[in-house]
């Protein structure tokens, strides 16, 4: 799905807000990463993504746990139409499983994979563990990743938001679009009601910054993400995905 973005701009110098030490953190880090900064790579043609609209035959995700949705247009033979899913709702311990039935599922549908797929993200995150497994299942298939799409549902606009351990799913992407500011969100990550005792955090800790440093992304988003209170979220502009190696694309 390398195709399916704008050229890279050239990072300007970084001058976000000080607000919260999070943010103060993601100041430091991008005006270090800006000054290492590479050209654009070359243009690209860009398909048309605003009228991607998925098929919730299966029912529609209201709140509930992520499910994978076609676009409506994939069995219309729409010429128009690109190879891109929906995954909307929260992130379960049995999402991962449920990715790949789903991809078995459409594969046999369609007769088989051509050329390059992707998924849209539209998640407030949920299970860490799982959301590391399943970007490394994205990783290891070749799907790529996108957020900040406008796309209709039950009758309303939204945009998809990746948030909390959905952006660590959002990193597994081999190609990662951003196509809106403030798409992307990190905060300290929890368990749900389960309390982690000290051995548990750590091997968590541990368990992101190998998954970061694999998956091609700073350290340091783990570090913006570790002064954010699970209870708020630092925001990240294409600009700050970009400079962290979140996402290797913005519009």
């Amino acid at each position: 799905m390398e195709n399916l973005c704008a050229p890279m701009a050239p990072r300007p110098a970084v001058e976000p807000a000080l607000v919260t030490r999070a943010q103060h953190a993601l100041c430091i880090i991008l005006i270090a990463t800006t000054l290492a900064a590479c050209g654009p790579p070359p243009a690209r043609s860009a398909p048309d993504l605003s009228l991607l609209t998925p098929d919730l035959t299966a029912g529609p995700p209201l709140g509930g746990a992520m499910g994978f949705y076609v676009p409506t247009c994939l069995f219309r033979s729409d010429p128009g139409c690109v190879h891109l899913i929906f995954a909307i709702g929260e992130i379960t311990p049995d999402t991962s499983i449920q990715f790949a039935a789903f991809t078995d599922t459409l594969e046999n549908a369609l007769g088989g994979y051509t050329g390059r797929w992707g998924v849209i993200l539209d998640s407030p995150g949920g299970d860490v563990a799982s959301a590391l497994k399943l970007g490394s299942t994205f990783r290891t298939a070749g799907w790529d990743t996108v957020v900040g799409l406008d796309y209709p549902i039950a009758g309303q606009w939204r945009t998809a938001r990746c948030t909390s351990a959905c952006v660590y799913t959002f990193a597994g992407g081999p190609v990662r679009l951003i196509l809106k500011d403030n798409a992307l969100a990190v905060h300290q990550f929890t368990e749900g009601t389960r309390l982690l005792n000290v051995a548990q955090v750590q091997y968590l800790t541990a368990q992101i910054a190998v998954y970061l440093t694999t998956m091609g992304v700073s350290p340091d988003l783990q570090t913006v993400a570790g002064l954010t209170l699970p209870n708020e979220l630092t925001p990240l502009t294409i600009r700050d995905a970009l400079a962290l190696g979140v996402a290797t694309r913005g519009a």
